[in-house]
């Protein structure tokens, strides 16, 4: 097996409440199973310490993951989804279109605060203060995959829309692909 630098996880499959911001959402029940045995592969690579997002969904993937291997969880502000107030969940077919702009405009700061650009870079900012090789970092898909699209040079569009949650990324410390798990 090659030598592992870096796990990206995105988050789990949340209990979807349209009624409450997305940054509360919990695991669904399925969110917990696909963890557990996302959790049985990630074992395999001996991570010697698991991050994560502070948003419950995230944290609750990154408690399951660390349960497995026996770590506890660091809680890194810096590793939550893109910054984008304006940009509510709605339907699933208009959260898509709206995220979509978010891929087509990467240097504006389309629905907030933050381009998907400085997301990338906070991501990489985040992920640089950590020790430990290989470690786990759980995150969310928009900021994962501008981050992984301009790391492994692909369509970050096209990456964030073949996601599955939760979804994991094994990389070298050169930043290569190492292993996608879903």
């Amino acid at each position: 097996m090659a030598q592992a630098a870096l796990i990206l996880v995105r988050h789990g499959r949340p209990a979807i409440d349209p009624a409450t911001p997305s940054t509360t959402w919990p695991l669904c029940p399925e969110g917990r199973d696909g963890c557990a045995k996302l959790a049985e592969r990630i074992a395999a690579y001996a991570p010697t310490a698991v991050v994560s997002s502070p948003e419950p969904k995230a944290l609750q993937t990154a408690q399951i993951l660390g349960d497995r291997v026996g770590l506890k969880v660091d809680v890194d502000p810096g590793l939550h989804e893109h910054k984008r107030q304006q940009l509510s969940f709605g339907s699933e077919q208009a959260f898509r279109q709206r995220i979509a702009a978010v891929f087509d405009k990467p240097s504006e700061p389309v629905g907030g605060v933050e381009t998907a650009h400085a997301a990338a870079e906070r991501l990489a900012a985040t992920l640089a203060r950590h020790e430990g090789a290989p470690l786990v970092a759980v995150t969310h898909g928009t900021i994962l995959s501008v981050y992984l699209g301009e790391k492994l040079n692909c369509d970050a569009h096209d990456l964030w829309r073949s996601l599955h949650m939760p979804d994991a990324f094994v990389l070298d410390a050169d930043g290569r692909l190492i292993e996608r798990m879903s």
